[in-house]
């Protein structure tokens, strides 16, 4: 084998190294990409933008945990529950502290900052990341807002 042909065949064994170097670190991060929210009917993802300006992709329970993994350029997400205590537990799950609470029409408004989700918007000043509104019985968590209505 000439000196070419070891480099030639050195250097295809270290691309193909660091070809499987990287799927080691980031296949685990791909895989890992679960909904925030457990045990929800309904799931919203948010791409695009961290606003109502976001992209929209509403999936039923069952195909949550795919298209998670699949949204590209995700900024958040929501989930619906039948019962407000469901939705409520999400927020004690992630150590969230309330903020701040507002009514509107017949929708009540719980904002609250989790420091394990980080990031967040601002709302009347202050940071938030989770939000919780409740109708009724049920309740919709988003992170960082619920977008789209509910």
């Amino acid at each position: 084998m000439t000196a070419r042909k070891k480099y030639a065949a050195g250097s295809f064994l270290a691309l193909v190294l660091a070809a499987v170097c990287l799927a080691v670190l980031f296949l685990p991060q791909c895989l890992a990409k679960q909904p925030l929210f457990t045990g929800a009917e309904r799931y919203t993802f948010y791409s695009v933008h961290q606003s109502s300006q976001a992209l929209i992709t509403v999936v039923p329970s069952e195909e949550a945990a795919r298209t998670r993994r699949q949204v590209t350029g995700y900024t958040g997400e929501s989930a619906q529950y039948r019962d407000a205590a469901d939705a409520f537990a999400q927020a004690k799950k992630y150590g969230a502290r309330l903020v701040a609470e507002q009514t509107s029409a017949d929708v009540t408004d719980y904002y609250y900052y989790a420091p394990c989700l980080g990031g967040g918007i601002r709302v009347g000043g202050r940071r938030v990341n989770l939000h919780v509104a409740v109708r009724g019985e049920g309740a919709a968590v988003g992170y960082p807002l619920i977008f789209g209505g509910y």
